[in-house]
Formats: structure tokens, sequence, C-alpha cells
């Protein structure tokens, strides 16, 4: 009776025991896949926001892309018509919109610069096509094209051809748009974002040789969280993205790919959020909605609208 006793106690005993090591393995699993889940959510929003951003730059740029006087500004190669029409664009865009972080840039037939807002240096004429895939692209397809393009800043540039009556290419139009848009919207998902450019591509992008600098990537933005900037200067092991998430302090941090037109990996954004899964933030089809009703386009009043 003993005996069976004794055994009895060692077989309830082993299967407790392995019971208690499935269940580890479960909860470390079950654990795991949480994680990985809120991350990849969280990704998602990132991605939603930048898709937003180019579109919304791309319907700009198509849009511009027609208009007559700068169509004409092109024939008869008047520089300063064009920069009088594309600076009475950027006027009402930030009338109706608030929105100032656009500069629009028109190209001619061969790829020079022809009309920027930004620049009073005597770049007129300039070749772009050497570094500039995106416009090469455009001009071969008279299609438009959006995408985190590099030229001499990292941006969201959106191309538009400009075609004549008989639909021949004259030039193009382009929209460039930084991250700020995007960094505000997501601060209300309790996300930062930080995008970073490798180091071998600075001689291209030569307006950013002077901003700060975090191991082999240059800070895209003049603007950015020094909270986090601080956090990947002091944990720079970081950067060998050898795993799928870093969690620093009461934060996690992950790094989502970067590519621009004709080149791979251009850097990547550095993705920060808290550590805590209080909740898992999703885009629902009611916040897409909602978000894009903020965004009107009117084509007859030639105002993009924030309502």
């Amino acid at each position: 009776m003993k005996k069976i006793y004794f055994l009895a106690v060692v077989a309830f005993t082993t299967v407790l025991l392995i019971l208690f090591v499935f269940y580890n393995r479960y909860r470390v699993y079950y654990e795991d896949e949480k994680i990985d889940f809120y991350i990849s959510k969280n990704i998602d929003i990132l991605n939603d926001n930048l898709n937003f951003e180019k579109q919304y730059a791309l319907s700009l740029s198509f849009f511009i892309s027609q208009n007559q006087m700068i169509k004409q500004a092109l024939y008869v190669n008047d520089q300063n018509l064009a920069l009088k029409e594309v600076n009475k664009f950027l006027k009402e865009i930030k009338h109706s919109t608030g929105i100032d972080n656009i500069d629009i840039q028109v190209h001619t037939k061969n790829l020079e610069a022809f009309a920027r807002n930004w620049d009073k240096s005597d770049y007129l004429g300039l070749k772009l096509s050497g570094f500039r895939k995106g416009l090469v692209e455009v001009k071969k397809s008279k299609k438009s094209l959006v995408s985190i393009e590099l030229g001499k800043r990292l941006n969201i540039k959106a191309i538009s051809p400009i075609l004549d009556e008989n639909q021949e290419f004259i030039g193009s139009i382009e929209i460039i748009m930084n991250f700020q848009n995007i960094k505000k919207r997501l601060q209300k998902f309790d996300l930062e974002m930080l995008p970073l450019l490798d180091e071998k591509f600075i001689d291209i992008a030569v307006y950013l040789k002077n901003n700060q600098k975090i191991d082999k990537y240059y800070i895209t933005e003049n603007e950015y969280s020094k909270e986090f900037y601080e956090k990947l200067k002091t944990h720079k092991y970081v950067f060998n993205r050898d795993k799928f998430y870093y969690e620093i302090d009461d934060k996690i941090i992950v790094f989502v790919p970067m590519l621009s037109v004709g080149i791979q990996d251009i850097g990547f954004i550095a993705l920060c959020m808290d550590a805590k899964q209080n909740k898992i933030n999703t885009y629902s089809s009611v916040d897409v909605e909602q978000e894009n009703s903020n965004y009107e386009f009117n084509q007859m009043k030639r105002k993009v609208i924030i309502k």
C-alpha cells in the first residue's frame, strides 16, 4: 500500500513538473507573441501615416502639374513667372491649412532646376538627373511618383510630369515635405520617430552634413525629441540591430528600414514607444475616414483645406 502511495505521489509530482514546464514555456511564448503584436501594430501606425502623407503630397503635385501659368513659364523660359505661381500656391496652402512644411520645385524637360521656393542662389539650369532617380523615372514613365527620396535632403517627394496638349513631357513639378506632420500625428499614439540617414550617403545629402550624428547615422530633421536622441546616444549598441526590438528603461525601440528610389537601404526610422502595453493602438476604418476628411482637396477652389 505504501509503495502504491509513493508511486502515486511520484507520478503526481512528475505531472505537476511537466505542467509547470509547459506553462512557463507557454507563458514566455505568449508574452513574446503579445509584445511582437504590440510592436507590429505601432509599426503599422507609422506606415499608415507615412502613406497618408505621401498621398497628400501626390495629390498636390498632380494638381499643380495642370497649372497653365507654370506650363507657360516653361514654354517661354520665364523663371520669375514660375516662382510667382509657386509662391502663390504655397501661400494659399498655408492660409487654408496652416501647413508650412511644404516646398515646391519645378524642373525642365531636361531635368534641370527651374524654380524652387526655398533657394535664392543661382541654381537655374542645375542638372538633377545624376542623383535624383525619381525625376528620371517620372520623365521615362510620364506617371506620377511619390516616395521617401534621397537628394540634397531626405524628404517625402511627390513628382508629377508636366505634359503639353499632345501629352509630351515638358517638365515636372515636385512637392517636398519633411516628417513634421507625421510626428505630430504619432504623438497622439505616444510614439516618437527619428529618421536616420546612413553616413555613406552624406555626399549626396549635402544639406545634412552639419546635422547631429549618432553612430554612423545622421539625423535628417532639425526638430526632434532630444530625450529620444540622448537615449540612442547613450545606448549605441542598439545600432547593431541584431534584435527585433530593444527595451531601454520604460521604452521600446525598433528600427524600420527606409528605402529610396533606385537605392535599396539608405537608413531607417527609429520608432520609440512605451514599454507598458496599456492599450494596443490601431487604426479603425472610422479613424482613417476621419483623418482623411481633415484633408479636403478642392480643385475648383485650388485649395487644400484642413477642416
